[in-house]
C-alpha cells in the first residue's frame, strides 16, 4: 500500500471483502465518498490493481463536469473498446460494447429508450460477469448524468447473485439503494505527519506535521502539493518557519509548473479548457492549432509545431500535472480536477477565446466530440460576428439534435445559447418555444410566442396547443394578435375569409373561448374554422378545427359526434399530420368510453395513449395516461393505486406549469374520498375565488364531504342562477348532476326537481371520466328522485345504477349505489335495506343502515335461528324457558320486517 494511501487502511481491507465477495458470486456496490482531493481516485486505483492481480476484468469510466457530455457518458467510457493495454487488462468481454447505451431508436421517448438501454446493459454485464468476475470503476458520479445513475440504480438491484463489484466515487452522498458507502474523512495530524515524513525519507522535521496540516485541512491533495513544494525548497529538514505559501491550490500550481517548458505550459492550457478527461489526438490537434494562432497574433513564446504535444504531453505526466491513465492510454486527465480548475481560471481572456476555438476545429476535423461538445467550445470563442455565428451554428445544431433524441430540456438549453449570440432571430426563438412547449417549461414556450407573434403570425399562437386555464388569457391575446399579422399578409383572400393559417388560429381561439366560458362565440367561431379548413384541405387545420368543435360539444348529450370527432382526429395524426391530433382523439375516446361503461374498450384505448405517449415524449401525454389509469383503477376499486397514480399525474403537471393539474387533482380526489369516507384533505378556500360552475360544484362536493350544510347551500344558490346559462360542453352534465345531488342534501326540492329533469338525458350514463368518477347517472336520478318523494322512480333508478356498476365490475360505486338504494328502501322494506346495506361493507353509511332495533339477547336468538336451531334447542343453551324463547322469536321477525323462521335462517348477518 503506497503513501498515498495513508490513513485508508479500512477503506482498502472493506473494499477487498466486497471484492472477494464478488468472487464468490455475491455482488455488490460501494460509493466512496468525499471532497475534492480526498484521496478518492488512488483508492479505488489501489482497488483496480489488486482485483487486476487477482484475475478480475477491470474497466473504468468517468463522468465528465462540462456541458456537453451525451448521456450514460462514464458508461460509455467504461463500455469502450480498448479501454486498457493488454498488459493490464484482457480485451473488452463478448457481448460489452457502448453500442448497448444507443438511445436513438426511431420513434421511442428519451424514457422508454433509456430504460430499454439500462436494461440491455445490465443483462450485458451480469452475462459477462459469468465467466470472469468484474470490477466496475465509475468516478466522479457528482457529475453523472441520470441515465447514468438510473443504469447503476438498475444494476445494484440485480447485483446480488453477480460476480460483480461497482465501485463508484463521488464528492457528495448519492442515493443508491444497497450500496456501502465509505467516506473519506480528511487526514488528522498523525496521517499528515506520516505523509510528510515519507517523503522526507525519514528525516522531516517533527513540527512540519501540523503545520502542512493547518495549511492544508487534511486534505490529501493539498497536503501532496504543499510537500512537494517543501521537498523540492529543501525546507523540510528545518523546523517550521514563515512559508510564504499561497491560501489556494491556484498559486501553488502556479509554482509546481514554473519550471515547465512554454510549449508545456501552452498545452495545459489547451487541457484545461478540454474539460475531466482529454483525448490526447484532438489536444495534439487543438494545440498545433492554438500555437499557430498565437504565433501570427506575435505572441512572444514559440509554441509546438504539429505532433509536437506529445513532448509537452511526457513533460506535464513526468510532472505529476497531468496523469496517464494506465485503462485508457488515449486519453489522459489532470491529477486532480482543481489542479484543471486552477490552471484554466489562470488563462486570460485572448488565451480563453483561442484555446476553445482551437479545440472546436479539431473536435470537428477528428470527429473526436459529441455536436453539444463542439457547441459549447464554439460558444466560449464567440468574441466577434463571424465566432458567434459559428456558435449560432453549432448550438442549432446540438439543439436540432437533442430533439430528434427527444431530449427537449437540452433542446432549450441550446437554443437558448444560440439566442445568446443572436437575439433577434425569431426563427430561432420559435423554435425554443417548440421545444419548451414539449419540454413542460411553458413560461418559456408563452414568452418566446409573445416576443415574436407580430412578426412570425400564426406560428406563434400556435405551439401552446390544448393548454387553458390560467394561461387562456394570454394565449387568446396571441391569437388576436396572429390574427390581425395573417389577414394583414393575406391582403384580398383575407377578405374572403382567410386560409389554414387563419383557420388553425381561430380553431385555437374558439377553444380558448369555451374554457373561458363564452360558449355561444367559441360554437360560432369553431364552425367558422371548421369551414375554413375544409376549404384548405389541409390536414393540420382540420386538427385544429375538430379540436374546436370537440370543445362546444356536450359529451353526454352528442356521445356519438364526439367519438366520431376522436376517431377523425387519430386519422388526420397519420403520416404527415400533427402527432398531437391522435393525442387529443385518444383522449376523448378514454372519456367517452368511461362514460358509457365501456372498460374493455377503455383499457385497449389506454394502451394506445401509452404507446403514443412513449412516441412522443411529452410531459402533457404522459399526464393524460396517468389521469387514465387513475380513472380506471377507481373504477375497478383499486383505491391506492388510484390515488398514486393521480399523485403522479398531479406532480408531473405541476412540473410542467399546468396550473390546472392542481385542480384536476383535487376533482379526482373528490370522487375518491366517496369511497374512503376520508375528507381531511378538503379545503373550501382552495376554489373560492373561482366562479366557474364547475369550480362551485366541486365546493359543494367538498362541503358535503365534510358536513358543511351552509357552505353546500351557498353553492346550490350560486349554481340555480348558472344552469340556464351552462353551455354544451364536456363539464355541463357533471354540474347539472352534481347540483342536483347538492340540492338533494340541502333540501332545495325546486332546484332537485329542475336538475332531475336536466339530467334524466343522461340516464344509462356513467359520470365518469378522466378528471373525476362519480358512478352511474342513474344513482344520481334516483336520489333526486327519493327527494322529491317519488318512491318508484327513485327505486328503478337506483336498482338500475346497482345493475350498471356490477356490469363493469366496479365494486366500490355498486357499494354506493346500493346504499343509496337502502337509504330510500329503509321505511318500506327494511329487510330490503338491510340486505342491500350488508353488500355494500365497509362502507361506515352501510354499517349504520345494516343496524337494527334488536337488543342483545333478541340479536343473540336471532343468531341461533339462523343457525337452524329449534326454540327448544335455543332454550336448553340459553337456560331459558322454551316460552321466553318462542316470544323473542316472535319480536324478532316482526322487528325485521319477516314471516316466518326460514326467513331469518337466510339471513347471514344474523349467523354466528
Amino acid at each position: 500500500m503506497g503513501a498515498a494511501l495513508i490513513g485508508r487502511v479500512a477503506e482498502v481491507v472493506a473494499l477487498d471483502r466486497l471484492r472477494a465477495g464478488a468472487e464468490r458470486g455475491e455482488g455488490a456496490v460501494a460509493l466512496v465518498t468525499g471532497d475534492a482531493g480526498a484521496g478518492k481516485t488512488a483508492l479505488v486505483e489501489e482497488a483496480a490493481a489488486r482485483a487486476a492481480a487477482a484475475g478480475m476484468v477491470v474497466l473504468i469510466g468517468r463522468a465528465d463536469p462540462d456541458e456537453g457530455a451525451p448521456a450514460f457518458w462514464p458508461w460509455t467510457r467504461l463500455l469502450s473498446p480498448g479501454g486498457g493495454p493488454a498488459s493490464k487488462i484482457p480485451a473488452l468481454p463478448d457481448g460489452l460494447s457502448p453500442e448497448l447505451l444507443t438511445l436513438s431508436e426511431e420513434g421511442e421517448t428519451v424514457a422508454a429508450a433509456r430504460f430499454r438501454a439500462v436494461q440491455r446493459t445490465v443483462a450485458a454485464l451480469r452475462e459477462a460477469a459469468e465467466n470472469r468476475p468484474m470490477l466496475l470503476v465509475l468516478e466522479d458520479l457528482h457529475w453523472a448524468d441520470e441515465g447514468s445513475l438510473a443504469l447503476i440504480g438498475a444494476l445494484a438491484r440485480e447485483i446480488g447473485r453477480a460476480r460483480l463489484l461497482l465501485v463508484g466515487t463521488s464528492r457528495t452522498d448519492l442515493d443508491l439503494d444497497g450500496a456501502e458507502v465509505l467516506a473519506l474523512e480528511p487526514w488528522d495530524v498523525a496521517a499528515v505527519g506520516a505523509y510528510v515524513d515519507a517523503q522526507g525519507q525519514g528525516k522531516a522535521h517533527g513540527t512540519w506535521a501540523a503545520e502542512v496540516h493547518r495549511l492544508g485541512g487534511g486534505n490529501p491533495l493539498y497536503t501532496r502539493e504543499l510537500t512537494r513544494l517543501l521537498v523540492r525548497e529543501g525546507r523540510l529538514g528545518r523546523p517550521v518557519g514563515d512559508l510564504d505559501l499561497p491560501a489556494g491550490l491556484r498559486r501553488l500550481v502556479a509554482r509546481r509548473t514554473a519550471a515547465l517548458s512554454e510549449a508545456c505550459r501552452r498545452m495545459l492550457g489547451v487541457a484545461a479548457a478540454c474539460g475531466a478527461e482529454i483525448d490526447v489526438v484532438v489536444l495534439d490537434r487543438a494545440t498545433s492549432t492554438a500555437a499557430a494562432g498565437a504565433a501570427a497574433r506575435g505572441a512572444a513564446a514559440e509554441g509546438p509545431g504539429a505532433g509536437a504535444a506529445g513532448a509537452a504531453l511526457a513533460e506535464a505526466v513526468g510532472a505529476g500535472v497531468l496523469v496517464d491513465d494506465p485503462w485508457v492510454p488515449a486519453r489522459v486527465r489532470f491529477v486532480h480536477e482543481l489542479v484543471r480548475e486552477a490552471l484554466y481560471a489562470g488563462l486570460d481572456r485572448g488565451e480563453r477565446i483561442a484555446v476553445h476555438a482551437a479545440l472546436a476545429e479539431a473536435l470537428t476535423e477528428t470527429k473526436g466530440g459529441s455536436l453539444a461538445e463542439i457547441a459549447r467550445h464554439r460558444v466560449r470563442a464567440a468574441a466577434d460576428a463571424g465566432s458567434r455565428e459559428q456558435a449560432v451554428a453549432a448550438c442549432v445544431a446540438a439543439a436540432r439534435e437533442s430533439v430528434r433524441g427527444l431530449d427537449y430540456r437540452e433542446a432549450v438549453h441550446w437554443f437558448s445559447r444560440a439566442l445568446e449570440n443572436a437575439p433577434g432571430d425569431a426563427g430561432l426563438r420559435l423554435e425554443r418555444a417548440e421545444a419548451a412547449y414539449r419540454e413542460g417549461s411553458l413560461d418559456v414556450a408563452l414568452a418566446d410566442c409573445t416576443a415574436i407573434v407580430d412578426e412570425v403570425g400564426a406560428p406563434a399562437a400556435l405551439v401552446i396547443r390544448g393548454v387553458a386555464g390560467p394561461l387562456a388569457p394570454a394565449l387568446m391575446r396571441l391569437c388576436e394578435r396572429a390574427l390581425e399579422r395573417e389577414r394583414a399578409r393575406e391582403g384580398d383572400r383575407a377578405r374572403e375569409g382567410g386560409g389554414p393559417e387563419i383557420a388553425k388560429v381561430l380553431a385555437q381561439y374558439a377553444f380558448l373561448l369555451a374554457d373561458e366560458g363564452d360558449p355561444a362565440e367559441a360554437r360560432r367561431i369553431s364552425g367558422e374554422a371548421m369551414r375554413l379548413a375544409q376549404l384548405s384541405g389541409r390536414a393540420d387545420a382540420l386538427v385544429a378545427a375538430v379540436h374546436a368543435r370537440h370543445q362546444v360539444l356536450d359529451p353526454a348529450a352528442e356521445a356519438d359526434e364526439v367519438v366520431a370527432l376522436a376517431e377523425r382526429s387519430c386519422e388526420l395524426a397519420g403520416p404527415g399530420g400533427r402527432p398531437d391530433a391522435e393525442l387529443w382523439g385518444r383522449v376523448w375516446l378514454l372519456d367517452a368510453r368511461l362514460m358509457r361503461g365501456e372498460l374493455t374498450e377503455f383499457d385497449a384505448e389506454a394502451a394506445r395513449l401509452a404507446g403514443l405517449a412513449d412516441r412522443l415524449g411529452w410531459p402533457v401525454a404522459r399526464w393524460h395516461l396517468l389521469r387514465a389509469r387513475a380513472a380506471r383503477a377507481l373504477v375497478g376499486g383499486r383505491l391506492a393505486d388510484a390515488r398514486r397514480y393521480a399523485e403522479q399525474a398531479r406532480e408531473l403537471g405541476e412540473r410542467s406549469q399546468d396550473e390546472t393539474a392542481y385542480y384536476l387533482y383535487l376533482a379526482f380526489l373528490c370522487g375518491l374520498s366517496e369511497h374512503t369516507e376520508d375528507w381531511g384533505w378538503a379545503n373550501l378556500a382552495d376554489f373560492a375565488r373561482d366562479d366557474m360552475p364547475i369550480a362551485v360544484a366541486q365546493v359543494g362536493l367538498m362541503a358535503r364531504g365534510i358536513g358543511d350544510r351552509e357552505a353546500a347551500a351557498e353553492c346550490t344558490r350560486r349554481l340555480r342562477v348558472a344552469l340556464d346559462r351552462l353551455p354544451a360542453d364536456p363539464r355541463r352534465a357533471f354540474v347539472v348532476v352534481m347540483t342536483g345531488e347538492l340540492a338533494a342534501w340541502t333540501g332545495d326540492r325546486e332546484l332537485v326537481a329542475d336538475c332531475y329533469e336536466r339530467a334524466l338525458p343522461y340516464a344509462g350514463l356513467y359520470l365518469n371520466s378522466m378528471s373525476s368518477c362519480q358512478g352511474a347517472v342513474d344513482r344520481s336520478l334516483g336520489i333526486m328522485a327519493g327527494a322529491l318523494g317519488a318512491a318508484g322512480p327513485a327505486e328503478r333508478h337506483l336498482a338500475a345504477a346497482v345493475a350498471m356498476e356490477e356490469r363493469i365490475g366496479a365494486p366500490l360505486f355498486a357499494a354506493l349505489a346500493r346504499v343509496a338504494y337502502a337509504r330510500q328502501v329503509r321505511e318500506s322494506d327494511p329487510r330490503l335495506s338491510r340486505k342491500l346495506a350488508a353488500g355494500a361493507s365497509p362502507l361506515k353509511s352501510a354499517a349504520e343502515l345494516s343496524r337494527d332495533d334488536l337488543t342483545p339477547r333478541e340479536r343473540e336468538i336471532a343468531g341461533l335461528v339462523a343457525e337452524g336451531l329449534s326454540n327448544r334447542a335455543i332454550a336448553e343453551r340459553l337456560f331459558l324457558s322454551e316460552r321466553t324463547v318462542e316470544t323473542h322469536v316472535r319480536n324478532v321477525l316482526a322487528k325485521l320486517g319477516l314471516t316466518r323462521r326460514t326467513d331469518l335462517r337466510g339471513s347471514s348477518q344474523y349467523r354466528h
